[in-house]
């Protein structure tokens, strides 16, 4: 604004206009500093901005200013910034973690952070945070949830409470006191082999029955088997290679552990693909995105195995392949029509792990590389009572071989 219209507003000494908002002007340190408030030129706006440059002026001669206190968010900010809500506190944290996930794990982030502002309280300020304040919010987040619920959403919120330390927000580094609450044996209960013929012989669709025969046979996650293109199966070898999975709605990405993997096709999962093909390996190529780690894409051009254009009665469907709730719809549904208990679609992962330590007595570390996992450690942890009693097998079986060779 012209220097006319700032005298026509009577300014204060060390107050103007920096378009239509009131900014401050001080000395500190031998160097001039302008600061802009924003708020608007309004007669009392321009009182607090004149108390507020006087508060500036006097700590700065009695040697107590911190800058970050006054302009957290001003490019010369030294200090520790003034407290803040937790609310707001926890935007700025998001913000800074939404150029670095990708569209996923930051939504994951924001239901994680919202459920923690809205129990802890968005407008406490981060100086309230103590060993106490977290015990009693950490409570509240365990009622009415699985532990393994809590303790997924205690990561994040840790990760957020040690940022508040390191951005200076607070003190002292609290997270360590948001301890894990215990988790008893995983809620995991494979199909029998005849509950899972039980429920397949109701779908009266050949895709149906072929999705949910690899879904048994090659322990596929839910988005990975949505995700299958033809352009991943190799039927020569007997194997299909895993790139990408869905999110919970639409969309692809990369695997849970952004790396490929094959697995090998046991012959009803091959045979299951061959019935397929009839069905939906004729459909053309199509250009798709792929979100990769770094949030950008790569393109695909592939054909979707399991399309639901092929099935009469979902042909109006825009997308060309599934969304992993339909499928959990569609088997809790005929669970109920063919009597078996139900349990949800991705149980039938955790029954090909069981089928394969019980039945097959597979080597571990075999088994955690067909089903993604970086190590065995996921496999003792999750499919630990299956382990205990193929391992009492396999002693009977070594003692066997052992007689054998010593013709006992």
């Amino acid at each position: 604004m012209a220097p006319k219209q700032q005298q026509a507003l009577d300014l204060p000494t060390g107050i103007e206009l920096n378009g239509n908002s009131l900014r401050i002007v001080f000395h500190y340190l031998g160097k001039r500093y302008r600061e802009t408030l924003g708020i608007p030129a309004t007669k009392k706006n321009i009182t607090f901005a004149k108390q507020k440059r006087e508060s500036i002026l006097y700590e700065i001669k009695v040697g107590s200013f911190n800058y970050a206190y006054h302009f957290p968010n001003s490019k010369h900010a030294t200090g520790k910034p003034r407290s803040k809500d937790i609310g707001e506190l926890a935007e700025t944290y998001l913000a800074s973690k939404k150029p670095n996930v990708r569209g996923s794990t930051f939504r994951k982030y924001s239901t994680v952070l919202r459920t923690f502002v809205s129990i802890y309280g968005s407008k406490r300020h981060c100086n309230t945070l103590s060993p106490r304040s977290l015990e009693q919010f950490r409570n509240e987040l365990a009622a009415g949830r699985a532990a393994r619920t809590v303790n997924r959403y205690l990561v994040t919120i840790k990760s957020f409470i040690n940022w508040l330390h390191k951005m200076e927000y607070t003190d002292k580094d609290f997270s360590h006191h948001l301890l894990r609450v215990k988790e008893y044996e995983s809620d995991i209960r494979p199909f029998s082999i005849d509950e899972f013929n039980q429920v397949i012989s109701t779908y009266t669709h050949e895709q149906h029955r072929n999705i949910f025969t690899l879904f048994v046979y090659t322990g596929l996650r839910s988005g990975e088997l949505c995700a299958l293109a033809w352009e991943d199966v190799d039927f020569d070898k007997k194997t299909i290679t895993v790139r990408r999975s869905t999110y919970d709605n639409r969309g692809l990405k990369t695997t849970k552990t952004d790396k490929e993997r094959v697995v090998d096709l046991m012959p009803p999962a091959y045979e299951a693909l061959k019935s397929q093909m009839k069905l939906t390996y004729l459909y053309p190529v199509k250009t798709h995105n792929v979100e990769l780690p770094d949030k950008t894409f790569r393109k695909d051009k592939i054909r979707f195995v399991f399309n639901p254009k092929a099935v009469k009665h979902q042909k109006g469907s825009e997308f060309d392949y599934y969304c992993k709730h339909a499928l959990g719809r569609s088997w809790r549904l005929h669970c109920k029509q063919a009597g078996v208990e139900h349990r949800n679609q991705y149980q039938l992962r955790h029954t090909y792990a069981s089928w394969m330590i019980t039945f097959a007595n597979v080597n571990v570390s075999y088994l955690a590389q067909q089903m993604g996992h970086a190590n065995i450690t996921m496999i003792a942890k999750v499919y630990g009572k299956w382990l205990t009693e193929a391992n009492k097998k396999e002693s009977n079986r070594a003692w066997e071989e052992l007689k054998k060779s010593h013709n006992l």
